[in-house]
């Protein structure tokens, strides 16, 4: 039978108390047997209990090339009472060392129950370890999957709108093309309209010089006309007046001969002064 070791902590001294089994001659409790536990020494205990002072119990060394032994799963800590037992009864009195192997027996059993309630072993947490990585994994997996799905989408989405803006775009170009044709269009007719326009005033100022120099040929002509006809009143005035005035200067003899002019100055052919036969023909 192997030696099972126990480490138990002073809670006042902080030590720890290393405790062997006794040989095995020696008889021992069952363990899972279960008593009931009093801390209250009994009478005859009373009886036999001597007010010398409490030494603490011996310190028991395990053999130094042992070890106790590491596994990987998870064991209940092996507790002698016998031995414990015996090793108190060395210090204090049977009831009192009875008293206090069951008190620890009770507190260490409620101590491994809470550590088996609220703790893990490192099994369950190696499953809560393998638990979590797979949820991480199919989470990563989820939202790598969601991430691709959102990506193909916002793709799709974004190809959908390039093309409308390519087809808005080319429909764009052609309006501004048609457009500006439409504006080229209406500026040339514009232009010809104001090239015609202007061709037509030409006429109508060239028509109107024309008219303005036929008729302005036309009163010259007119006047022309009126300053001949004038011209010949005035040389036919004069005519007529000369006639009257030869007519009177020979119908003048025959009624009172005036003194005759020098014979000297007709003969030779001396012109009459004008003022003379003015003078005449005013008297005639």
């Amino acid at each position: 039978m192997q030696p099972s070791y126990t480490y138990l902590r002073n809670e006042h001294s902080h030590s720890t108390t290393d405790i062997t089994d006794p040989p095995s001659a020696a008889p021992s409790a069952d363990p899972n047997e279960s008593r009931s536990i009093s801390l209250l020494p009994s009478s005859n205990d009373r009886e036999s209990f001597s007010p010398s002072p409490i030494t603490p119990p011996a310190l028991i060394e395990p053999s130094a090339g042992k070890a106790p032994p590491r596994t990987s799963t998870y064991q209940n800590p092996p507790f002698d009472t016998h031995a414990f037992f015996s090793v108190l009864d060395k210090t204090f009195p049977t009831p009192t060392a009875r008293s206090l192997m069951r008190a620890t027996r009770a507190l260490l059993v409620d101590r491994i129950g809470k550590v088996k309630r609220d703790g893990l072993t490192y099994k369950d947490l190696d499953n809560q370890a393998y638990l979590f990585r797979a949820a991480l994994s199919e989470m990563r997996a989820e939202v790598t999957t969601r991430t691709r799905t959102e990506t193909a989408t916002i793709r799709a989405q974004s190809a959908s709108l390039r093309r409308d803006v390519d087809v808005l775009s080319a429909r764009l170009k052609e309006g501004i093309d048609g457009l500006k044709h439409e504006i080229q269009m209406d500026i040339e007719s514009r232009r010809s309209e104001e090239k015609d326009a202007g061709k037509k005033v030409d006429l109508e100022i060239e028509a109107l010089l024309n008219k303005s120099l036929v008729t302005l040929y036309d009163l010259r002509s007119d006047v022309e006309e009126v300053k001949w006809d004038n011209m010949r009143k005035s040389v036919a005035t004069l005519t007529a007046f000369l006639v009257v005035i030869v007519i009177g200067m020979e119908l003048r003899p025959q009624f009172g001969a005036p003194p005759s002019p020098p014979t000297s100055s007709l003969q030779h052919g001396t012109p009459v002064p004008v003022e003379d036969l003015e003078k005449t023909v005013s008297f005639a």
